[in-house]
């Protein structure tokens, strides 16, 4: 039996993940690979770039749970295949 709280327990095996993100202004999804361990809010601004987005704050939403931009990837559960959304922290992007 593993006594590892659950984010260490994810955080063995491959150091990154693979994930796919949607956004607003596209209809193609896109894949991103990012580090179990990138904070939300910088994979994040990897993907609003990638998708030309300027400025705002964005972060990521699984479902009706906004991420906390503060926070790892994997502390937040960010697994491996998993589809994202990009918003903005501050109301929409």
């Amino acid at each position: 039996m593993s006594t590892l709280a659950p984010e260490a327990a994810a955080q063995h095996g491959p150091p990154s993940i693979n994930v796919t993100v949607i956004s607003p202004r596209e209809t193609t999804p896109r894949p991103f690979t990012f580090e179990k361990t990138m904070r939300v809010g910088e994979a994040a601004r990897v993907a609003a770039d990638a998708f030309g987005y300027t400025g705002g704050n964005p972060t990521f939403a699984r479902g009706d749970t906004i991420l906390d931009r503060n926070k790892p990837l994997v502390a937040e559960g960010v697994r491996d295949g998993d589809e994202l959304e990009l918003v903005d922290a501050g109301g929409g992007v």
